[in-house]
């Protein structure tokens, strides 16, 4: 499964605080993302997951009951 183009957001509003930050989580990411460095990885993630001027923080992989058994936590904060 492809990384989404944009994300939307429920938690980001108008009222929300600029430093504001949210995380989502990332269940079937494409497994070459795991030979990227972090610094890809976040490249990535800040080009296909961010949107209205949010920007992406931090990425990194987490477990998960899935059948990979990870998912990828992406914290992102709101720039309005």
């Amino acid at each position: 499964m492809a990384l989404p183009k944009t994300h939307h957001c429920s938690a980001c509003s108008d009222s929300a605080a600029p430093d504001t930050v949210h995380e989502d989580l990332v269940v079937g990411a494409p497994l070459s993302m795991e030979d990227l460095t972090d610094a890809q990885r976040l490249d990535r993630f800040a080009r296909k997951y961010a949107h209205d001027g949010c920007q992406v923080r931090e990425v990194r992989r987490v477990p998960h009951d899935c059948l990979s058994g990870y998912a990828w936590s992406v914290r992102f904060t709101e720039n309005p």
